[in-house]
């Protein structure tokens, strides 16, 4: 923490703890055991833009995501822009390439903090489904805090407006309370309703 953020009370945030993705994959087969979600192969990194930054530095660090993504051919990728200032790098691999998916996304976030964005980084998704049922299920890892939570948003047209599967969430919790650090407030279970491949 600098002088003046001291002076003015700012926090300054820690970084973040990208290491506990690679707890996700040990934890898979309890989460399908458990509730029959499997991964389907897509992943995500969200984090908030950078106007620019100095001499365009975070820019550079985009292109060289993608670039970094681009490297293997067999996984899908793209950046894309949400509605309320952040970014997601996108990732899809063959569902039985899961570890792979995970360590992209590590990769992602570490090639951000390197630069110095660390602090940028809001979280990162992965996707589940059951069979051919239109419900989704995604992992979110808080990176800041170290913590998972469920999101399992209803699929369209299922009782109108948009909303949440609370009892999906609920059992994926369950399956992965001994598993995986869940994040303990459900207040911080953000709804991630603009993530890649949610209609």
């Amino acid at each position: 923490m600098g002088f003046l953020d001291g002076v003015l009370g700012r926090r300054v945030p820690g970084m973040p703890d990208l290491d506990r993705l690679f707890d996700l994959p040990p934890a898979v087969a309890a989460l399908e055991a458990a509730t029959g979600f499997a991964p389907d192969g897509t992943g995500a990194v969200c984090h908030r833009l950078v106007e620019g930054g100095p001499f365009g530095a975070f820019d550079r660090v985009q292109r060289d995501v993608a670039r970094l993504l681009r490297d293997d051919p067999g996984r899908e990728t793209g950046l894309s822009a949400g509605p309320h200032g952040w970014g997601w790098a996108h990732v899809t691999r063959p569902p039985d390439a899961f570890e792979r998916l995970v360590a992209d996304l590590h990769m992602v976030g570490a090639t951000l903090t390197a630069a110095g964005y660390g602090p940028y980084l809001l979280c990162s998704v992965t996707g589940f489904r059951r069979g051919d049922e239109p419900q989704r299920l995604l992992l979110v890892h808080s990176p800041g805090r170290g913590t998972f939570y469920p999101f399992a948003p209803r699929p369209p047209g299922e009782q109108g407006a948009r909303g949440r599967n609370n009892l999906v969430e609920t059992r994926a919790r369950e399956a992965l309370a001994e598993r995986l650090p869940v994040e303990p407030d459900t207040a911080r279970w953000f709804p991630l309703w603009d993530a890649p491949g949610l209609p």
